[in-house]
């Protein structure tokens, strides 16, 4: 007859404890494990909603002219600037409006990532340039929006520009202007008669820039008006009896370098 040998009180303390730290262990690996699936899904980046992603999702200045030419529905030639400008750590958007005979773009930088005609931008007053376009009954009726002048023809005091170019000044109620032609352009600087040496500094500057940078080939004629106090820089040009202008541009030298960068799209 086999008897049982009785369990001491140390033996079964013993057991008790091995069996409560198994108990422990696995509750502690469990809860390891549900932190572990926690902090996997809460690195998942899943989409919140459409609105969300449009505004966050980075695009860079060709995707972003890209969806500008998309959104332009006219039969009119598609304009548009290859870049611009951007300060540091900005970002490129834009509104479009359109029709058969008309377009118009306003390109603004932002401090995040905005989608092209979100909502967002009627509070946006960072804008970079306005690129508008027109088509005209006649190429003569387009020819008179341009406004080119010969100035050559008009007189006034001459100036070198240097390059090679003359540049000739005429004052008037409060105003001089520094004009000259450049093949098919003219280009005006305007500055008040008591700074006039501000408009030839600046006629100079964008002499020089123009002698590396080719403005678009107005048909036939573009004129370009530059101003010392970044009131009033334009720059209008005629393709046929379609009129195109850039306005809304601080610096002279910046509208002029965005004017360069214009090129048809398809």
């Amino acid at each position: 007859m086999k008897f049982i040998t009785p369990i001491s009180t140390t033996a079964l303390t013993v057991i008790l404890l091995s069996a409560c730290s198994t108990s422990d262990d696995v509750n502690k690996m469990t809860n390891n494990s549900k932190e572990q699936i926690s902090e996997v899904t809460s690195d998942k980046n899943f989409p919140q909603n459409d609105e969300t992603n449009q505004t966050e999702q980075t695009m860079t200045q060709a995707e972003v002219l890209d969806a500008v030419k998309t959104d332009l529905k006219t039969d009119l030639t598609k304009m548009l600037p290859s870049e611009l400008p951007l300060e540091e750590g900005k970002y490129l958007t834009a509104t479009t409006k359109s029709d058969t005979n008309n377009y118009e773009v306003i390109f603004y930088e932002s401090d995040e990532p905005i989608a092209v005609n979100h909502e967002m931008l009627a509070d946006n007053d960072q804008i970079i340039a306005r690129l508008k376009a027109q088509k005209y009954e006649s190429i003569q009726e387009a020819n008179e929006q341009v406004g080119f002048e010969n100035f050559s023809e008009f007189g006034g005091q001459p100036i070198d520009l240097g390059f090679g170019i003359t540049g000739y000044q005429d004052a008037g109620a409060g105003s001089m202007w520094t004009s000259w032609n450049e093949g098919r352009w003219a280009i005006a600087a305007h500055t008040h008669t008591s700074e006039g040496e501000k408009g030839e500094k600046l006629a100079k500057e964008a002499t020089e820039f123009l002698e590396t940078h080719t403005l678009p080939i107005p048909k036939p004629n573009g004129f370009a008006h530059i101003d010392v106090y970044q009131s009033d820089n334009r720059i209008i040009w005629q393709k046929e009896s379609t009129v195109y202008m850039i306005d809304e541009v601080k610096d002279p030298i910046i509208t002029l370098e965005i004017a360069t960068h214009i090129e048809e799209k398809e």
